[in-house]
């Protein structure tokens, strides 16, 4: 299982070492070459289609749920195959239907348009994610990682292209960015295929199954909406309050920070399949490891941004608004990486989808009121943004708190260290130069290192 694993890291930081220099082009050359409107509509886009995937019912990630962990010869390829062909069915009609009722009621034809163009990408990266959700559910999550790395190429080559010939329009790069995901699709499918090409479809048991499937999964479905949805609540409120160009502006921070969140996602659906086949002991060492190495890591990215952002005000100066606001939702970044990371991936290990949605409702009703208040009675946009932060990190502490009861391991103090250090990045950042701020940053992560080497605290952990 170990070689299986180090197999699936391989190709998996493959996959996002491509991903990132593909989002490196994207969200660093496209707002270079495009206006700052242009560039809101390609964010406008992107963030549609992150919630498009809703339709599926549950299906994908019901099927991801109930074959984690097995065995890629063992799987029922006529359930799957079944399941598969009723899932294309009835979400190509509610795709449409969708797609009708959104373009209705869009204000604007270029609005309209992006619904169109997120109608279309969804057809095809539903398809794409349930065979993906396949492969990783049965550890071959390198074949998954091939295909990202297909889909990001595809559209990195038409982006050059694009860009060498000084195309400015969003909706010109949008179409390109949906063949991509074609791109992927037909790969699995092809890689699918040797174990589809023996079996037919059978309807009635793959509407059944899908059922089971969609009864089983719809609450990580909702749970996984529900997380996107705790920061998609402030950037629509930004939108509707503030106008399109706020909602770029923003958005272009949160989409900076989204470079180092989409790698710990995979990593997460890595480890999935692996630890779904430990002891409860062996669990509890995991659960362990993984929340002290974290400690140790995650913090780095508060000393990378000092430099960073020096770097992208160079280069981008008609978007410094963003880059400070990154100074702000960083830790939106470290709280967020540390759910996808332990807390989304060992409530599902656990089989605890219902226990991470109620997380995740009671985060978003945290997140709906503090954005109401700041947007609607202060009138007042980085409070807004603030507000998010709190949001987040409220979700980290409470799935903490929670798994602590499931697995045996409380790890309070490292939650409590983790609130400084992220109130201290803001407050520096705010008050102080940047050379300051990183030297004191620097200074605080150190004195974090050292108290965990002499407090014994990992040794304690051990003892709970």
């Amino acid at each position: 299982m170990d070689k299986e694993i180090k197999k699936n890291f391989l190709f998996a930081f493959l996959a996002q070492a491509i991903s990132l220099i593909v989002s490196c082009a994207t969200n660093l050359i496209l707002p270079k070459v495009m206006s700052v409107a242009d560039f809101s509509y390609w964010q406008l886009f992107i963030f549609y289609s992150s919630y498009i995937p809703c339709l599926a019912l549950g299906l994908n990630d019901g099927v991801y749920l109930r074959y984690g962990g097995k065995e890629l010869e063992k799987l029922d390829y006529i359930e799957v195959k079944s399941q598969y062909y009723v899932g294309i069915f009835f979400q190509l009609i509610l795709g449409i239907l969708t797609g009708i009722i959104l373009t209705i009621f869009s204000k604007t034809a270029e609005r309209r348009l992006v619904i169109i163009f997120v109608i279309i990408y969804y057809l095809f990266f539903t398809l794409q994610n349930y065979l993906g959700y396949i492969f990783q559910a049965v550890n071959e999550t390198n074949i998954y990682s091939k295909s990202i790395i297909i889909q990001r190429i595809i559209f990195f080559v038409f982006q050059i292209s694009l860009l060498i010939f000084i195309i400015r329009s969003a909706f010109v790069y949008i179409p390109f960015y949906i063949l991509g995901v074609a791109g992927a699709f037909v790969y699995l499918r092809v890689k699918i295929n040797p174990q589809f090409h023996s079996v037919t479809v059978n309807w009635q048991l793959g509407v059944a199954e899908s059922l089971t499937s969609m009864k089983i999964g719809i609450s990580l479905m909702i749970a996984n909406i529900c997380s996107m949805l705790v920061l998609g609540i402030g950037r629509q409120i930004i939108d509707m309050r503030w106008g399109l160009i706020a909602f770029g502006k923003v958005s272009f921070s949160l989409t900076l920070m989204n470079f180092a969140l989409t790698f710990i996602m995979q990593i997460g659906l890595v480890l999935f399949p692996a630890l779904r086949r430990l002891k409860q002991n062996d669990l509890k060492n995991k659960y362990k490891r993984f929340n002290i190495r974290i400690f140790y890591i995650l913090p780095l990215m508060y000393l990378a941004y000092i430099p960073v952002q020096f770097i992208l005000k160079l280069w981008l100066p008609q978007y410094a608004q963003s880059i400070n606001y990154l100074s702000v939702v960083l830790p939106i970044c470290y709280f967020d990486s540390k759910m996808d990371l332990i807390g989304s991936t060992f409530f599902k290990v656990l089989n605890k989808q219902v226990t991470l949605l109620r997380v995740n409702l009671i985060t978003i009703a945290v997140s709906a009121i503090l954005c109401g208040l700041t947007a609607y009675v202060f009138n007042n946009m980085n409070a807004l943004i603030l507000s998010l932060v709190v949001a987040i990190a409220f979700r980290s502490i409470l799935a903490d708190y929670v798994l602590s009861h499931f697995i045996g391991i409380r790890i309070t103090m490292l939650d409590f260290l983790d609130i400084i250090m992220a109130v201290l990045f803001i407050e520096v950042n705010y008050y102080c130069n940047v050379w300051i701020a990183f030297l004191l940053l620097l200074f605080t992560y150190v004195l974090r290192v050292i108290w965990m080497k002499i407090s014994n605290y990992e040794m304690d952990l051990g003892k709970i």
